[in-house]
C-alpha cells in the first residue's frame, strides 16, 4: 500500500519525466549514505535541485533542512512541501527553460 507522501512523489517524477532538460534520481541510501539527504535529485537546465516531498502539514526535519541548507550554500536550489507547493516553486525558478 503506497503512503500519502508516495503518491506526492509519483507526481514529481511524472513531472520531471515530461521535462526534455531533466535527469533526475531518488537516492536509496539504506543507512549507509548522509542522513537527511532529499527525496529526489534533480539536474535541470544544468542546476544542482534537491527537492524533499512531504505530505499536507510535515514539515522536514532538522537534518532534512540542514542538507537542504548545505546545498543552497553551495549553489544549488531545494525545495520542500508537497507535489504542488515544490512544483510551482521549480517552476517558477525555471520558467526560462524550455520543456
Amino acid at each position: 500500500m503506497k503512503t500519502p507522501e508516495a503518491f506526492e512523489k509519483a507526481a514529481v517524477c511524472k513531472y520531471l519525466d515530461s521535462l526534455s532538460l531533466c535527469w533526475y534520481m531518488k537516492p536509496a541510501t539504506f543507512g549507509f549514505g548522509k542522513s537527511g539527504v532529499p527525496d529526489i535529485i534533480v539536474c535541470l537546465g544544468g542546476r544542482f535541485v534537491g527537492l524533499e516531498i512531504k505530505r499536507e502539514g510535515k514539515p522536514p526535519t532538522a537534518i532534512q533542512m540542514r542538507r537542504m541548507a548545505e546545498i543552497r550554500v553551495a549553489g544549488g536550489l531545494a525545495f520542500w512541501g508537497t507535489a504542488e507547493k515544490v512544483l510551482k516553486e521549480l517552476n517558477e525558478c525555471f520558467q526560462n527553460f524550455q520543456t
